[in-house]
């Protein structure tokens, strides 16, 4: 779920990015990349249980 949203984040980042006005696309466009950066930390700490 949490990668679909943010999926539909960048999506509407580069929408604003094409057609809106750039001060805004940039602000959004920092904001997905730290969602994105606290999601991936977030996977990258999970311990992995293997059996071997």
């Amino acid at each position: 779920m949490e990668f679909t949203l943010l999926f539909l984040a960048v999506a509407v980042t580069m929408l604003i990015a094409w057609r809106g006005p750039r001060l805004l696309a940039l602000g959004l466009l920092a904001r997905v990349m730290i969602a994105c950066a606290a999601t991936y930390l977030h996977h990258a700490t999970d311990t992995l249980k293997l059996s071997f």
